[in-house]
């Protein structure tokens, strides 16, 4: 069921903290045989999770008894997590079935097969398509089946009779070579990579770190036993967390490595590049103070973020490095013309990150319709790029008079300058 809320303007709430307060408020309820949770929609094409659930501790055996004793054991262990809501497994989603056991020697003495059996019931309950029929272009089955008032209990059931083509006998009832007894059986069985699973589940509660949840959780199943031939493995957002650093930090490697080539080629040299790329791990700690700051996990979007930092936080280096190489090409003192270019060039590198900040300034505060999911990247970017600029105009002079020593005709220079002014 979805449930889409008023707009942003006529609430209070956002959507995440309204999704807190009504799951509370579904579990104060104590509602017995129901369970209901609610969840955020994700971004389209943004994976988060194999499943619906931010933990998601997947039990994997061929005995299904055994797994719900893993379930439950793992879901004791679980509980009282700081941080952890809605605990659940999916063995608990149970469901009544009708359980046939047909007596096969006396079906076998009565001349009656099993496929016989199956037959007369799936008429029963289910009915069989004799024809069809259509109408306005559109096809209909024609269903023969027993009426519903004829098997609305076990003992209608047993009393359907069994007719055999070619056998003159009497008919035979069918408790006369069925037993049938309502029982309770899982209401899905779940299997990931053809073996047969059970998923032990959970929310995180807002303000709670992702990554802290889940040290807490492996230190609590660290000693939890698992027979042989069963395994237990994370299938929720914390794998997903996981093979998401994992994929970063490779696109991460790869947009340095191709910004640095790009530079590389346009200089001719590799000191400036270096001089350009130290500039960017620094995005990282704006980024991190950013969620510090304001208490958001580290999630997909974030990872996004750092992506797309990598390609933004180089272009301030690039300009004032590029200004001072043009003013020692103009003959200007190495000193001379770092602070000549720092003077001159702080503008421009204010106003281009005040525009970037400020176009990602509405979706980092949250303003507007699903702000709420996308919000973690304009964070990102907003504090990783205004504190890379901040350090970078005191860090790249510094690193650039460190790489590049003055030259001889520089030095003769300094020493006549020196000279003149001891005069």
């Amino acid at each position: 069921m979805t449930i889409q809320l008023v707009p942003l303007s006529d609430r209070e709430l956002s959507s995440q903290e309204w999704i807190n307060r009504t799951n509370r408020a579904i579990a104060e309820l104590q509602l017995a045989g129901i369970q209901a949770r609610l969840r955020p929609q994700g971004v389209r094409g943004i994976r988060t999770s194999s499943g619906d659930d931010d933990i998601s501790i997947r039990i994997q055996g061929d005995d299904l008894e055994q797994l719900n004793r893993l379930a439950r054991e793992t879901l004791q262990r679980l509980t009282g997590v700081p941080g952890l809501q809605n605990l659940a497994f999916s063995a608990e989603e149970e469901t009544q079935e009708l359980d046939f056991r047909v007596d096969r020697e006396r079906a076998a003495a009565l001349g009656i097969d099993v496929v016989d059996i199956n037959s007369a019931l799936l008429m029963a309950l289910e009915g069989r398509v004799v024809n069809d029929y259509v109408e306005q272009g559109r096809s209909y089955d024609i269903r023969i089946r027993f009426s519903a008032d004829l098997t609305r209990d076990i003992q209608d059931i047993e009393s359907v009779m069994l007719f055999v083509n070619g056998r003159n006998a009497d008919p035979v009832y069918l408790s006369d070579l069925v037993s049938v007894s309502v029982v309770q059986a899982p209401g899905n069985i779940r299997r990931d990579s053809q073996m047969r699973v059970v998923d032990v589940s959970a929310s995180l509660m807002n303000g709670y770190s992702l990554a802290n949840v889940m040290q807490e959780i492996d230190q609590r199943l660290a000693d939890m036993q698992m027979p042989e031939g069963y395994s237990r493995f994370d299938g929720g957002a914390g794998q997903a967390l996981q093979e998401g650093q994992a994929l970063t930090g490779i696109l991460l490697g790869l947009a340095l490595f191709l910004v640095f080539v790009v530079m590389a080629v346009q200089y001719e040299s590799l000191r400036n590049p270096v001089i350009i790329i130290l500039s960017v791990p620094f995005s990282a700690i704006g980024v991190a103070g950013g969620l510090v700051l304001l208490d958001m996990p580290l999630s997909m979007p974030v990872w996004l973020g750092m992506i797309m930092l990598a390609g933004i936080v180089v272009n301030n280096a690039i300009v004032l490095v590029e200004y001072i190489e043009l003013q020692r090409d103009r003959g200007m003192l190495r000193d001379e013309a770092i602070i000549a270019a720092a003077k001159l060039r702080l503008r421009p590198i204010l106003m281009t990150t005040l525009t970037t900040v400020a176009g990602m300034l509405p979706l980092a505060i949250g303003i507007g319709e699903g702000s709420e999911m996308l919000r973690p990247l304009a964070v990102a970017i907003v504090f990783g790029l205004s504190f890379s600029t901040l350090v970078g105009l005191l860090l790249v002079p510094v690193i650039y008079s460190l790489l590049h020593p003055m030259q001889r005709k520089e030095q003769s220079a300094l020493k006549i300058e020196d000279v003149s002014h001891a005069r």
